[in-house]
């Protein structure tokens, strides 16, 4: 009889929700990670009420870093608009705590939490998963993949399309001295989002309590695009007095991720499942991805401990995703949308960003899931 009842690949927010939801419902799940936690994880490091809610979080009672906005600003084409909340519409973390935090929680709940073993190869069937690691083989009935944009689950089994589109992404997050956390404070802490101006990303200043994040991403941006765009943003924050010339930040990092629009990953199939990041789930056009590893590994939770107790199929896990999130591909619509010239496209824009109703709900609360209450 195997050991573990799960094995779940990758100790973020997906698979550390998704090991404690198994833990807690009487069942062995083991987490693999490559990394050894605490770990640096690039990141904006915002998470929306419905996350929280998801995870059994009170923001009140979170013993780590968390800095509550109850306002955001856009900024696009020189012209800066600002949507306020009665209440918190979302919450700053810092990915380093946050992670950690979760993944001890799991441990505390009964999952076999290893860190600092990397994957080599994995399979999965009717006969159930085996995973390959440098310090040995693992064997469960069930396997979740939830290791991010480069996931092994993923890469060997999720059917990955070539036509994915990645967005690539540089961030810088410092922490401040007293005196430098004094003197940026008066300038305001309400976080703001630069929309580029050709449409193809969007860059940030976000203020968490002593930490600020600075950062930027794009789609196609390995061309060297990315660089200028990031010095860009530097500059027009260091104009505009948010950013200090004289202000020592942290050397800006890279990361990578795939949208939904473009991620039509095979989810799930004979004894495993995709979680996260791993299943191509960040938003569109934001990129906000906490919140659906979040919600996909507690629904993977689920599915597995039906598959295990029950025999039920993962493919209604599968069908869950597809409904909340879409497909993985453009439909009609988004098809349209793609091919309007970027004269009008930015004209939409500025109309959209110009309503506060539309900025409220479309924009913040479509696209970013930023709404003051969990749905």
């Amino acid at each position: 009889m195997p050991a573990h009842d799960v094995i779940v690949v990758g100790g973020g927010p997906g698979g550390s929700t998704a090991a404690w939801r198994l833990a807690a419902a009487g069942l062995r799940p083991l987490v693999l990670d490559a990394a050894v936690f605490p770990r640096v994880k690039l990141c904006a490091g915002w998470v929306t009420p419905q996350a929280l809610a998801d995870l059994e979080i009170d923001p009140e009672k979170y013993p780590l870093t968390i800095q509550p906005f109850s306002a955001c600003a856009l900024a696009f084409e020189g012209a800066r608009h600002e949507t306020r909340w009665e209440r918190p519409a979302s919450y700053g973390i810092i990915r380093r705590e946050f992670d950690h935090y979760l993944l001890e929680r799991a441990a505390a709940a009964g999952a076999d939490v290893r860190w600092g073993i990397r994957v080599t190869g994995v399979a999965a069937g009717p006969a159930g998963a085996r995973v390959e690691t440098e310090r040995g083989v693992f064997e469960a009935p069930v396997l979740m993949g939830a290791g991010g944009h480069r996931c092994p689950v993923a890469r060997a089994l999720g059917e990955i399309s070539e036509h994915e589109e990645v967005v690539v992404a540089q961030e810088s997050e410092t922490r401040l001295t007293p005196e430098w956390h004094q003197r940026l404070a008066a300038l305001g802490t309400v976080p703001e989002l630069y929309v580029e101006p050709d449409l193809r990303g969007y860059g940030w200043f976000f203020p968490k309590q002593d930490v600020i994040n600075i950062g930027i991403g794009c789609t196609g941006g390995s061309n060297g695009s990315l660089l200028r765009r990031r010095d860009a943003l530097v500059s027009a924050l260091g104009a505009s007095g948010r950013l200090p010339a004289d202000l020592p930040l942290e050397p800006f990092k890279g990361h990578a991720y795939v949208v939904r629009r473009r991620a039509p990953r095979r989810l799930a199939g004979e004894g495993f499942c995709l979680v996260g990041d791993a299943a191509g789930l960040a938003r569109d056009l934001s990129g906000e991805g906490i919140g659906p590893a979040i919600r996909s590994g507690r629904l993977a939770a689920e599915a597995a401990a039906g598959l295990l107790r029950r025999g039920a199929g993962l493919d209604g896990y599968a069908r869950e995703i597809v409904r909340l999130y879409g497909p993985g591909e453009p439909g009609w619509v988004g098809q349209r949308l793609a091919r309007l010239p970027e004269a009008i496209a930015r004209a939409a824009v500025r109309l959209i960003l110009g309503s506060g109703m539309m900025r409220r709900r479309l924009v913040f609360g479509t696209v970013f899931g930023m709404r003051e209450e969990a749905p």
